[in-house]
């Protein structure tokens, strides 16, 4: 079941809607059209919202950690901004320590996306779409993309992208939810465990640009093939965890294919108390885990106090730089070219 509500306007009086798909369940996914956002991920038996997010489209709009939202054109870094594509060079706008965070400036999470289609059944899903012109931050091509979400009755809220464009450009989207499967308002994440399909990752200097190697885990605090508490990893000395104050790192998924387009298992996150799972699924080479170390203090929805280290993200992405890196899976989206890219998150209860 769909139902498709007002959740507010913007500034300019643009209308943002919120559209709840509902499963066989109960259980319910709310997508807001304001930076194709996951809003709320509500467990109707168990009376717990799964993910972190506001109550109104001005709390949104002042949030500066992209908080639910869908990011691009580029997920995570790239290094001053700077890449070239062919021999043709590029410089996007820059907005994290002289670098390019999450598309720029203004990137795709604060913009409103056009709802071009609904699927009311059992396994709800909603399409939104959005034009990117070229040059827009600096990116060559015009982007025509667009991002569906489906909840399907096995609690699998599954993402799934697609776009095209007129000229060869690089594309990296992600989603930016923050997860606490505990509950949204339950606090920091330090006891829930994880463990990732993951066997190497790509060591980053302090400003979280990578060094071009990939790196094995094994014998590192980066080594979570078997389930480790977040804590572990947010509070080890390790040198490069402390400079992003806990874990805000790229693994690569083992198996990755250029090629590939089914999904491969990367992530398993468990609460041990309530013996609660989200199991992570993507067709991407990497995963990116973030404990929200730098979430500063601010209520959130049904007056939840947020802070640091209250959830988690786990982001499906190139690797951060991969435009500068050419050992890297390639983000290049050619023009003749259509990018395609799915993850899933299943929420597993007793």
């Amino acid at each position: 079941m769909i139902t498709r509500n007002r959740f507010g306007h913007m500034p300019d009086g643009t209308q943002v809607e919120a559209v709840t798909l509902e499963n066989a369940t109960g259980n319910q996914a709310v997508i807001l059209s304001l930076g194709a956002t996951i809003q709320k991920w509500y467990l109707v038996k168990e009376s717990i919202d799964l993910v972190l997010g506001f109550g109104s489209v001005e709390e949104y709009l002042g949030d500066a950690h992209y908080i639910g939202r869908t990011v691009g054109r580029y997920a995570n870094r790239i290094a001053k901004g700077m890449f070239s594509i062919d021999g043709d060079n590029h410089q996007v706008s820059v907005n994290q320590n002289g670098n390019c965070l999450h598309g720029g400036e203004s990137g795709f999470h604060n913009r409103i996306w056009d709802i071009t289609d609904i699927q009311d059944s059992d396994t709800p899903s909603v399409t939104m779409s959005l034009t990117s012109p070229d040059g827009d931050q600096g990116f060559p091509g015009q982007l025509q993309t667009q991002v569906t979400f489906t909840l399907d009755n096995d609690d699998c809220l599954t993402i799934h992208y697609e776009a095209s464009t007129d000229k060869d450009t690089v594309y990296n989207p992600t989603q930016h939810t923050y997860f606490n499967i505990c509950g949204q308002e339950s606090g920091e994440v330090h006891n829930q465990q994880v463990r990732l399909i993951a066997s190497q990752y790509t060591p980053a200097n302090d400003q979280g640009i990578p060094t071009g190697e990939i790196r094995a885990t094994k014998g590192s605090p980066f080594d979570l093939s078997e389930l480790r508490s977040l804590a572990d990893l947010i509070q080890n000395s390790h040198p490069e965890i402390l400079a992003t104050n806990g874990a805000d790192h790229n693994w690569c998924v083992d198996g990755f294919e250029p090629s590939q387009s089914e999904q491969r298992l990367a992530a398993v996150l468990v609460d041990p108390k309530s013996g609660r799972k989200l199991i992570t699924r993507t067709s991407m080479p990497g995963l990116q885990i973030y404990t929200a170390n730098f979430l500063g203090q601010c209520k959130g929805k049904q007056g939840a106090e947020y802070g640091p280290f209250h959830g988690v993200c786990l982001e499906s992405q190139f690797y951060p730089n991969s435009p500068n890196e050419p050992a890297f899976p390639s983000p290049v989206l050619r023009k003749e070219q259509k990018f395609k890219s799915t993850t899933s998150y299943q929420i597993v209860t007793k």
